[in-house]
């Protein structure tokens, strides 16, 4: 016959189990917890990578082609002849600006090149070519394509990668609306494929995550070696269910995890091209694996201390222990020990005794301390709350401020104009005010920069953009317009006289002022007011630059005002 096992035995295997079994459920759980966010925030980080390249991507786009369009409307454009020096003058500033440009120029009415950087394509046709066609009509944004006629004036690219152009184009059109010319600009590739390296370089370095550009059809566009795999026929994008690059997918033999963006249609034409970007799985899952194997060690060491404690529990509990538990009670009721019995009925519900009486002051102990870490994690919360809320404030600070001048940058600019036009439709014409917008250009500033250095060119500039905030009003927005540009949104105005004022006040200002690095420097500036019938705040910079451009062929150091 088979003896049952002891007390002992019994309180051991039973304490034992349970403690291993709320172990495994609580540790399992919370591991699970933990993995599941792990995976959760690396499918975040990819996600993100993506969206922040289709929004880099949409606005440089915009930016590009707002310039040519703004080139378009130059006056020397709209009025004076197209081959002229001026003009050429104008395409260099701009191709220097900006060096993703491989070419700028200008074709007449019937296609004809008349003016370009470094002269190239000057008296060639180009009458047939997409841009010039789509050019004559409205504003033009065009798909990627390889060099045609400038590939033999170009350099070769050093990977020996196919000459690739971005085109823009814009028309322009004389003061009765009728076609002048096109303004073409060829933009590199490589500046494109550029700024989406530049995104997943600085978000996640050594992360493994890179990025493709698809256009409308799913062709990859970029990188380099994917697009070559595909034109030799290899499947190197996965099948899709449901047409879209989310969660775990194979690409060419590999699994990644992926997620996609759209570029949102900022430019005048929808080039349909969508961002991927992927990391491969098993780098996005090392830290999922590394959290395991810490929680398999942790809870293989909790499982020895939990098992060692029900042993020694189990051989310090004796039969009659009724007595005892009355006593657990009221140690769980009151919050405190009681007086435990003198003279125990034997030796072993002594040592019993002794043992509980030792557990409930560790048991009040430790709820004490418990109470003391939660009482320290709220006060480190609300500190990493304070942190996250100054972090949030200094990046949104970076978000609205040109890092040069301190001055708003020209996406905030653009938002406050967007606001104050809102506000113009909804109680401008009640209230009687407007609101106005100044335009300042530093005369000769490309002199400043070739004879004393750029360095001495942003010390001018950050002094500069000083004297601006200090002659406007606290309510007026001074702004980096871009380059040497300033601009100054001014609400509330009573009139174009006071607008005059300001602007006036802005270049006396400058005028006067001494710049320890050039000495003496002027400014050209245009003002504009607001008008009922503007649909947006296109036409109030337009007229705005307009004017600017008026001070500048006046002889420059002047004040225009342009009205509708």
């Amino acid at each position: 016959m088979r003896l049952p096992l002891s007390l002992r035995g019994q309180l051991s295997l039973v304490l034992g189990t349970l403690a291993l079994a709320i172990l495994a459920l609580v540790g399992g759980y919370l591991g699970t917890l933990a993995t599941d966010e792990l995976y959760a925030a690396q499918k975040a980080a990819v996600r993100a990578t993506a969206q922040s390249a289709a929004e880099l991507l949409a606005t440089e786009l915009r930016d590009r082609e707002r310039e040519i369009e703004l080139l378009s409307l130059a006056p020397h454009l709209v009025d004076g002849p197209l081959d002229s020096a001026r003009v050429r003058g104008s395409l260099d500033r701009r191709a220097e600006l900006h060096g993703e440009f491989a070419w700028l120029g200008i074709a007449d009415a019937g296609g004809q090149v008349v003016q370009a950087t470094s002269g190239m394509l000057v008296g060639r046709s180009v009458a047939q070519r997409e841009w010039f066609v789509a050019g004559r009509e409205r504003t033009y944004v065009g798909d990627v394509h390889e060099a045609k006629l400038l590939a033999t004036l170009l350099p070769a690219q050093p990977n020996g990668e196919p000459t690739r152009f971005i085109d823009f184009a814009a028309p322009v059109r004389d003061a009765e609306g009728r076609l002048r010319g096109v303004v073409g600009a060829h933009a590199h590739w490589r500046w494109i494929t550029g700024l989406v390296e530049g995104v997943t370089r600085r978000q996640h370095p050594d992360s493994g995550i890179d990025a493709l550009i698809l256009d409308r059809q799913g062709r990859v566009l970029y990188p380099k070696a994917l697009k070559a795999e595909q034109v030799a026929g290899a499947a190197v994008l996965p099948r899709l269910a449901n047409g879209r690059f989310e969660g775990e997918l194979v690409f060419d033999g590999r699994t990644y995890l992926a997620a996609e963006a759209a570029l949102q249609a900022r430019t005048s034409a929808e080039l349909g091209w969508r961002i991927v970007a992927r990391q491969p799985l098993d780098e996005a899952l090392r830290p999922v694996r590394d959290l395991r194997r810490e929680l398999v060690l942790l809870g293989a060491l909790a499982a020895a201390a939990l098992t060692l404690a029900a042993l020694l529990l189990a051989r310090r509990i004796s039969r009659p222990v009724e007595h005892l538990a009355r006593i657990a009670e009221r140690v769980e009721a009151e919050r405190r020990i009681p007086d435990f019995p003198a003279k125990p009925a034997a030796q072993e519900l002594g040592r019993l005794s002794d043992a509980m009486r030792s557990m409930a002051r560790s048991l009040l102990s430790t709820e004490q301390e418990l109470q003391q870490a939660n009482t320290t994690l709220e006060s480190q919360v609300q500190q990493r709350t304070a942190e996250l809320q100054a972090a949030n404030a200094a990046l949104e600070h970076l978000a609205t401020r040109d890092p040069l001048t301190g001055l708003h940058n020209r996406r905030s600019l653009d938002a406050r104009l967007a606001e104050a036009q809102a506000l113009a439709h909804r109680y401008g014409r009640q209230s009687g005010r407007v609101h106005g917008l100044i335009l300042i250009d530093v005369d000769h500033f490309k002199r400043i920069n070739d004879h004393f250095g750029h360095p001495a060119g942003d010390a001018v500039l950050r002094q500069l953009a000083q004297l601006l905030q200090g002659s406007v009003r606290v309510t007026d927005t001074a702004a980096r317009f871009g380059g040497e540009e300033f601009a100054v949104l001014l609400p509330e105005l009573a009139g174009a006289p006071e607008a005059v004022m300001a602007a006036e006040k802005v270049r006396t200002a400058v005028e006067q002022a001494s710049f320890p690095e050039v000495g003496s420097i002027t400014v050209s500036i245009g003002v504009s007011l607001a008008s009922p019938e503007d649909a947006d705040v296109r036409p109030l910079i337009d007229r705005a630059d307009a004017a600017l451009y008026e001070a500048k062929r006046g002889g420059r150091n002047a004040v225009v005002l342009r009205t509708l």
